[in-house]
């Protein structure tokens, strides 16, 4: 970044208030909404992404078609999504992949459907999927906050029987514990934060705030508290550093958060091969 023709050091940054709101946003994102990525690791959704990415497809389509927000109707359509995941996966005695492959082709054909027969200009749609962490409002900073603040206060209120859920669902069920209302709760907040790191990094980078830290804690990790612990650490690096690294150098933000993330990981690979 240049000012007045001479590149702008670190500390000139934190003077900017763009840059303010979105170092706040990264290290709220990084240290929370990486928590949920252990929900998909754990419960092995990884296709869940997808489906709610597709989810979002769909109601941004519906959005432009009522000239409303578009990211405001997919986010909402990706938080209907994974709050039906799991009681749908109950009923039909179906993995959540499964019901999360038909959701991810039925909302991308009907997404399509919209375009074609609305004339909504999927271009537009599809600009959903390029977020940026410098374009968010301070409504997105309350909403992130709050959010972050539901994903610990469900931690650390339900934190053994999150930890048994984690550890075997049945089991959880047998001792008493409301297993599978725990993991659709999660499955709706993992929907929120997919969300939000759509608005941060943009649909096809999301990973580098949701799954890589949690990939990187799961190799490192002791025990349960350790991989909170670790997944928290890691998702701030990733996020924080991942900024930061991007504006001193001028590299793309969504980018260099992503290969911080990437770097993160394969560092705990490494380490754990040889540990």
């Amino acid at each position: 970044m240049e000012k007045r023709g001479e590149k702008m050091g670190l500390f000139d940054l934190f003077k900017i208030p763009i840059f303010q709101r979105a170092l706040l946003a990264a290290i709220l994102t990084g240290s929370t909404l990486s928590l949920l990525g252990l929900v998909i690791v754990v419960f092995k959704l990884t296709t869940i992404r997808f489906a709610l990415m597709h989810m979002g497809l769909l109601g941004g389509a519906i959005g432009l078609i009522f000239g409303a927000n578009p990211l405001t109707f997919a986010i909402s359509a990706i938080a209907l999504g994974s709050l039906f995941f799991g009681p749908l996966s109950d009923k039909f005695k179906l993995d959540t992949s499964l019901i999360g492959a038909f959701f991810m082709t039925g909302s991308m054909a009907l997404a399509f459907i919209l375009f074609h027969r609305a004339g909504v200009p999927a271009l537009d749609i599809f600009s959903l999927f390029t977020g940026s962490i410098l374009m968010l409002t301070n409504n997105d900073l309350i909403f992130i906050s709050f959010l972050g603040a539901i994903i610990i206060f469900c931690y650390y209120v339900f934190y053994r029987e999150i930890q048994l859920t984690f550890y075997d669902i049945e089991q959880a069920e047998w001792l008493g514990i409301p297993a599978k209302i725990i993991r659709n709760g999660l499955l709706l907040l993992t929907g929120l934060s997919i969300g939000v790191a759509m608005r941060i990094v943009g649909a096809l980078l999301m990973d580098a705030i949701i799954l890589l830290p949690a990939m990187a804690a799961l190799r490192l990790a002791r025990n349960f508290k350790q991989m909170l612990l670790l997944t928290s650490l890691f998702g701030f690096l990733t996020t924080s550093g991942g900024l930061l690294f991007s504006m001193v150098f001028d590299f793309p933000t969504g980018a260099t958060i992503t290969l911080i993330g990437v770097i993160i990981l394969l560092f705990s690979i490494i380490f754990s091969a040889y540990k």
